[in-house]
């Protein structure tokens, strides 16, 4: 009790006055949670709201979880608000698991009541397992710093006063206060990845590694937070000073972003994409690469990135913003995929293999579907994807440019047709026009010592009908 009140006034996570909403499920963590949070109440006035939430996935036992929630609340003189969901139509509705539809529904229901209660703080129950647990699911998935550093016990009305105990800490404390609780059997289920985590992969961590691998990594959550509290400052001061901002659009200033450190530069320019409007979700480590790249590159190289946004370097500045899709169709779906080399890319029309080799200058067969290019020729990461405003090829040994839409019209491919065509694409520059033909300048000849081979197999080997 003492550890935890200690972690509440370190965390300054209640203060006098404040109405505390507690998520009560009715299992060990969060009834734990609620018998301290009514124990603080003796060194610190607040007032507590307790919401139990019941999921609709284990019928009767859901049902008795609710009433338990009630009666408990009844017998203490805790105010308790029980609301019920079809979790398991939510996550079909929505296309999603049932443990992150789950996740949704508590949280969006916690924000709602925050609201017409007017309440100050909403308290959960995550412990010091479930920051191991939550940690370990990151690093697998690969996510950043700031995925690693697993659970903050405050994220601005969001407390977890319980962070700093382990579970058998919390059900200690219970079995010593003779309290039962409720048992969740889908917290046994093998089919959640987190209790995998939990039931397989720690235990063994426990036992072949070391006993006190929780917090062990507990504590190594808590250094990565305040790393990536620091990196946060100082990426914020180069913002600060080395940009320029605009609807849906951040310009970096080339000179002070070389200034910094890369690490620096980078989680800089992570925080401007966010700020923008980009969201995250669909970038990756190599597109902020990409647009590191652009500060050491020429004016006029562009990246472009997922979700319809470009990156641009135009003299002292790298400009990032939302692309505008082309007048014939203002609402084409944009589609962006990255090369790998080799690797394979496969999308509803069809599959992309690339293949590097060395040429023996041997005569290159003549292929709707297949196109050697010159590998050394190409400096830029590739991408598979439609056309964007400004997309050119090179169509003679000469450098003449031509537009990719004056190229569209030239073939012959309906308006309406021209969004769909797949490209491979540096930048701007489209190296091949898939089922159509490939940038002069990439050409394999006689000097050539790497070539690229790209080979499209469309699906059900049916050539595209742009009639």
């Amino acid at each position: 009790m003492e550890k935890v009140f200690s972690y509440i006034r370190e965390h300054g996570m209640i203060c006098p006055g404040e109405k505390v909403i507690v998520g009560v499920s009715g299992g060990a963590d969060s009834l734990c949670l609620l018998i301290l949070l009514m124990e603080y109440k003796s060194q610190v006035p607040f007032s507590i709201l307790a919401v139990h939430i019941e999921h609709g996935v284990r019928g009767e036992e859901s049902l008795a979880d609710a009433a338990f929630v009630k009666n408990f609340c009844d017998e203490h003189g805790v105010e308790c608000l029980c609301e019920s969901f079809d979790v398991p139509a939510i996550a079909a509705e929505k296309k999603i698991s049932t443990e992150e539809a789950g996740r949704l529904v508590r949280y969006e229901t916690f924000e709602r009541i925050k609201e017409t209660q007017k309440a100050d703080k909403i308290a959960v129950a995550h412990n010091m397992n479930d920051q191991a647990e939550t940690m370990l699911f990151h690093m697998a998935r690969g996510s950043g710093l700031a995925g690693a550093g697993g659970i903050r016990p405050v994220r601005d009305y969001l407390i977890r006063p319980l962070l700093c105990c382990t579970r058998a800490e919390i059900e200690g404390y219970l079995k010593e206060k003779n309290q039962n609780w409720c048992l969740d059997r889908t917290n046994g289920e093998p089919d959640y990845t987190r209790n995998r985590i939990r039931h397989q992969l720690l235990p063994v961590m426990e036992q072949e590694l070391n006993p006190k691998v929780i917090p062990h990594l507990a504590q190594l959550g808590w250094e990565l937070q305040k790393t990536e509290d620091y990196l946060e400052k100082i990426a914020g001061q180069l913002i600060k000073r080395g940009t320029g901002w605009q609807e849906e659009s951040v310009r970096c200033l080339v000179q002070e972003f070389r200034k910094e450190d890369r690490l620096i530069q980078e989680r800089a320019i992570r925080i401007c994409l966010e700020r923008a409007g980009c969201g995250l979700k669909d970038l990756g480590r190599i597109h902020v690469e990409q647009i590191l790249g652009l500060f050491d590159g020429q004016s006029g190289r562009t990246v472009c990135l997922p979700g319809g946004w470009t990156a641009e370097r135009s003299f002292e500045w790298v400009r990032i913003r939302k692309r505008e899709v082309e007048e014939e169709d203002p609402d084409a779906e944009l589609y962006f995929r990255q090369i790998s080399v080799p690797g394979e890319i496969s999308c509803p029309d069809g599959v992309l293999k690339t293949e590097p080799a060395f040429f023996e200058n041997e005569i290159i067969p003549r292929n709707q579907y297949t196109k050697w290019l010159d590998y050394d020729k190409i400096k830029d990461n590739l991408c598979l994807r439609t056309r964007r405003p400004g997309d050119y090829l090179i169509v003679d040994q000469k450098g003449s440019r031509k537009k990719l839409k004056e190229y569209m019209i030239q073939e012959k491919i309906p308006a309406n047709k021209r969004d769909q065509v797949l490209l491979v694409a540096s930048g701007q520059e489209i190296l091949w026009v898939i089922g159509y033909r490939i940038n002069e300048a990439y050409k394999v000849l006689e000097g050539t010592k790497r070539v690229l081979k790209l080979e499209w197999k469309p699906q059900m080997q049916k050539e595209p009908d742009f009639s």
